[in-house]
């Protein structure tokens, strides 16, 4: 499954969603796929989930979706077991899963995740039940469409193969750096509440 398809397939059913994007070419591919505001991308490794829970709390009226990679998402376990305590009906976590680490290398070194790790199945185990894996395009807009409209938390592991690396979104720059883009993400959150006020 190619995650540029996947993103194309989020973008449809975002409908103003807050999103984080952990390190890699998501951000890049997202960017190219459809910008919206009330994104971060390139959030430091471990922190796009955390960062989407605390937001998921604060901000219930919103749609919160963290996109994460593999390698991340098993540096920020620790979150699962938050996310299953709390449970915020409004949060969505979608690990896209390639299991290998490619964004820090040449993607010769699997992840865990190619061997012994099954990251749904830990959700799951954490206490959020709508945890699952999809391994094709249509199974993944299904589940997207899901959880963007129905209650969460919901975790959606993503396997994904490598060829969206010879495309050129995931090349593509951001005519923000992670700083402005902040900015602008906190004037739209800013916004948003000013308007429900």
């Amino acid at each position: 499954m190619n995650r540029i398809e996947c993103l194309e397939a989020f973008a449809e059913v975002r409908r103003g969603a807050v999103v984080i994007v952990s390190p890699g070419l998501t951000g890049h591919e997202l960017f190219e796929v459809h910008h919206e505001d009330a994104t971060i991308y390139n959030m430091d490794m471990p922190y796009a989930s955390p960062m989407c829970l605390g937001i998921a709390l604060a901000r219930p009226e919103e749609r919160i979706v963290a996109l994460e990679g593999d390698g991340s998402m098993l540096m920020a376990l620790g979150a699962f077991t938050t996310i299953g305590r709390y449970k915020p009906a409004n949060l969505t976590v979608v690990v896209f899963d390639n299991q290998v680490y490619l964004t820090t290398g040449t993607g010769d070194v699997p992840s865990a995740t190619a061997t012994t790790t099954d990251l749904a199945g830990i959700a799951r185990a954490s206490g959020i039940p709508q945890s699952l894996t999809v391994t094709d395009g249509p199974a993944f807009t299904k589940a997207i469409r899901q959880a963007m409209l129905e209650p969460g938390p919901w975790v959606i592991v993503a396997k994904v193969d490598g060829t969206d690396r010879a495309d050129p979104r995931g090349r593509a720059g951001f005519p923000t750096d992670i700083t402005e883009q902040a900015v602008l993400f906190q004037l739209e959150l800013r916004r948003r509440a000013q308007l429900r006020a």
